[in-house]
């Protein structure tokens, strides 16, 4: 099993591959997205996915900065919390993107999967 850090590379390296359907796979059923470009609240993967299929046009790379983990409820729930920057590609033009994050993870049998993901540009950038 991964550690929460890193799922939260996983996610990343997935979201780097462009793939909406490898990205929205860590998501639970009934998750909610706070996406960095979005203005809606998105609850489940149909929702997810929409957003993730606009998303994966950009061709996003990114690395994270800083995180913090830490497990609760006996290590079934974790929450990650920190910074990424984001590289975004759109129309031959390159920008870069800082990002603050919250994920809200469930420890399944194999693996975590998203419960709340909530990301935003960091404010002054």
């Amino acid at each position: 099993m991964l550690t929460p850090t890193d799922f939260v590379q996983e996610w990343l390296n997935a979201i780097s591959s462009n793939d909406a359907g490898a990205i929205v796979s860590l998501y639970k059923e009934d998750a909610v997205l706070l996406g960095t470009l979005d203005n809606k609240v998105r609850k489940g993967t149909k929702s997810i996915r929409e957003y993730f299929d606009f998303f994966v046009t950009l061709k996003p790379q990114g690395n994270i900065t800083h995180i913090v983990c830490d497990q609760i409820c006996g290590g079934a729930v974790a929450t990650a919390n920190g910074f990424y920057d984001l590289e975004l590609h759109d129309n031959g033009k390159t920008r870069k993107v800082r990002a603050r994050f919250t994920f809200v993870l469930e420890r399944g049998r194999t693996n975590w999967k998203i419960l709340s993901h909530h990301s935003s540009k960091t404010p002054g950038t």
